[in-house]
């Protein structure tokens, strides 16, 4: 063998690449992790936690699935994965516009707004730690002005209020 060669034995190939998520899938994902936020958001490394949160994933990832289309099946691991990535998409987000001039800030993306909404502490200036009072947890997640859109039904996109907390990114801070 020339030693400019490349050698890949078939151990070596990996999973095939899932397509990547569209607008539609990552809003499903994230009207189907809401009535969840409490357990997937609490953290701890207590087994049970660790036990509930594997379960609701499980949860999360049958009800996805069950919607079916033209999508591909995700696997509970793969859910997380982007919801990880939306949390962290939407922080950086809402950094970038906190510190973007006035003229440039422009409005949040559909995704950051949902995260917003289903986990406020995490937006709030130079909060570091985390609201662990279930029943504020509780009030935030079940807001009585707040009616749940359906999973699937992301086409017919908003049918969320607008949430206090996105007016902090046209403030100076």
């Amino acid at each position: 063998m020339a030693s400019g060669s490349v050698y890949m034995s078939s151990s070596m190939v990996g999973k095939a690449r899932s397509s990547n998520f569209t607008l539609s899938e990552k809003l499903d994902l994230l009207k189907l992790v809401r009535p969840h936020i409490l357990i997937l958001e609490e953290h701890t490394n207590k087994h049970a936690v660790i036990v509930d949160k594997n379960k609701c994933w499980d949860t999360v990832s049958d009800q996805y699935n069950v919607l079916g289309g033209d999508r591909p099946p995700r696997t509970a691991q793969g859910l997380r994965t982007l919801y990880k990535r939306l949390k962290e998409s939407a922080k950086q987000e809402v950094m970038q516009r906190r510190h973007a001039q006035p003229e440039y800030r422009g409005s949040i993306s559909e995704p950051t707004r949902r995260v917003m909404e289903m986990i406020p502490h995490l937006f709030h200036h130079g909060a570091i730690h985390h609201d662990k009072d279930p029943a504020t947890m509780h009030r935030v997640m079940y807001k009585h002005d707040s009616p749940m859109e359906q999973p699937g039904s992301s086409s017919s996109l908003p049918d969320y209020p607008s949430n206090p907390v996105t007016h902090h990114l046209d403030q100076d801070v």
